[in-house]
């Protein structure tokens, strides 16, 4: 506990956070402009372990006041943190990079952090708009960033849980000025309501998570938000790889013709108004069609997309 306290006041000069608040702690790598932040946020999937963890990366030159928060996909295959064994994917590796240069902060959080999940373990992944929002509600009240200007981008399932921010539960959020759905297999989404921030959605043309399902949730969206854009990258899959291949993971992507839309009163329907429940859902809606290839061509097009409509929105 001692260590904690000490962790946590010897940051206060930088990081506005109450003493009162001992479940964070905070590693800093100064040299390296990086800061790493084990923080907690209960899931019902994973009784006693809340430990999540962010690394936050700084430009050299600070004055945006911007912070891009970014959340992997169900693959952790960029770098590594610099503290406490976390990971990110590629996708928050480049982003990371470029974010950098244009004098953006970056905060990749690993969602996965000591709950033993691997790719396939679709229906055990924890709820990353909760992590999402409390990273965001810890870091706007940190006065190095303006809280006006914090945004979500995410990859894969880190893409389908931001979309989760349509649905009436979370529409109301006021810490994300603008998010940014990179490939989200939009097979099952919240039925979704006016909200005041703006979404990108950017898909693979041959993506196996078919874009089918997303211009369906698209339309769906328009209907009450005008503060919505889909870009499509042609030739490219999932992965922003333009050789697309076969794999033969687990994927949620059986449903894409006739998408699954959950009600606030927790009924389950198809778009065609057939009723389903969640249970079904996982069963008929999951295959063996995954994506097989990481050559990524395409994947600094999709990254750049995602910044230019930040930078719109900033």
């Amino acid at each position: 506990m001692k260590k904690i306290l000490v962790i946590i006041f010897s940051s206060l000069l930088y990081f506005n956070l109450s003493l009162a608040d001992n479940s964070i702690e905070i590693k800093k790598f100064e040299k390296k402009n990086i800061e790493v932040l084990k923080f907690k946020v209960p899931d019902r999937k994973f009784p006693g372990k809340d430990d999540v963890i962010a690394q936050i990366h700084f430009p050299k030159k600070f004055d945006s006041k911007s912070l891009i928060i970014h959340q992997h996909g169900s693959s952790r295959d960029g770098m590594k943190f610099k503290k406490w064994g976390g990971k990110t994917d590629e996708w928050g590796t480049r982003l990371i990079k470029e974010a950098l240069k244009r004098g953006y902060a970056v905060a990749v959080i690993d969602a996965f952090y000591e709950r033993r999940l691997n790719p396939n373990d679709k229906t055990k992944f924890p709820n990353a708009v909760n992590i999402g929002l409390r990273l965001g509600e810890i870091l706007s009240k940190d006065k190095r960033f303006d809280k006006s200007k914090i945004f979500y981008t995410g990859f894969s399932y880190g893409a389908g849980w931001i979309l989760e921010l349509q649905g009436e539960y979370y529409s109301k959020q006021k810490i994300f000025k603008a998010v940014v759905a990179a490939e989200p297999g939009c097979n099952a989404n919240s039925i979704p309501t006016k909200n005041n921030f703006s979404t990108l959605i950017i898909k693979g043309e041959e993506s196996h998570y078919y874009p089918i399902a997303c211009e369906s949730y698209l339309t769906m969206i328009k209907k009450v938000n005008n503060k919505v854009e889909y870009i499509s990258i042609p030739k490219a899959d999932h992965s922003f790889s333009s050789n697309r291949k076969t794999g033969s993971g687990k994927a949620f992507n059986g449903c894409s013709n006739n998408i699954i839309l959950i009600y606030p009163d927790g009924i389950w329907k198809h778009m065609d108004g057939t009723l389903t429940s969640r249970k079904e859902a996982m069963t008929k809606c999951m295959t063996n069609e995954s994506g097989g290839s990481s050559t990524r061509e395409k994947l600094n097009e999709a990254i750049t997309i995602a910044l230019n409509y930040i930078d719109k929105n900033s």
